[in-house]
């Protein structure tokens, strides 16, 4: 059974499922690393040169790979959830949790962070708030949310989603 974490960008995805996979022995990967490593490019170049369309297509695929994995954490793309089916796919043998902070969380860490994000680059904090809060309904598509604020510490977060898996299996 895996843990999957979904969320919008900068939600602490790939931070807090490297140390669940400390603490739980679960092998951690990151779909949007393994995008980039079959595309052999960044993220923003596949947006930049075939746009988020084929992005999606490629991220579809990987979805698809890594949900026939046993024993992973698996961090995806904030847009993963914009496809129920990737959802659907990832849930037959995971669980899906979804960080949920607070859109000030957000906006905070995406200030250092708007050179890596593919969907930044022209867009302004008000852009980035409208597509938030866009993505909130399909966000709630998962076994658990788990609320991110500025004071929740990695380690609390990685405790209490493995506290909540084991209530889940």
């Amino acid at each position: 059974m895996n843990i999957v974490l979904t969320g919008f960008m900068a939600s602490g995805k790939t931070t807090i499922g490297k140390r669940i996979s400390e603490l739980s022995g679960y092998k951690f990967i990151d779909t949007e690393e393994m995008i980039v490593k079959k595309e052999c490019r960044t993220i923003n170049e596949i947006f930049d040169k075939d746009g988020e369309e084929y992005f999606r297509e490629v991220e579809r695929s990987v979805v698809y790979e890594v949900s026939k994995m046993n024993n992973m954490v698996i961090s995806t793309g904030g847009g993963v959830v914009l496809d129920k089916k990737n959802i659907e796919v990832l849930r037959k043998n995971g669980r899906v949790f979804n960080l949920s902070p607070d859109f000030s969380v957000i906006e905070s860490r995406l200030l250092e962070a708007a050179k890596s994000r593919p969907l930044l680059k022209n867009d302004s904090i008000e852009d980035i708030k409208k597509r938030f809060d866009n993505r909130i309904p399909f966000y709630d598509n998962c076994d658990k949310k788990v609320h991110i604020s500025m004071e929740t510490t990695v380690d609390e977060t990685a405790y209490e989603i493995l506290e909540e898996m084991k209530k889940l299996k």
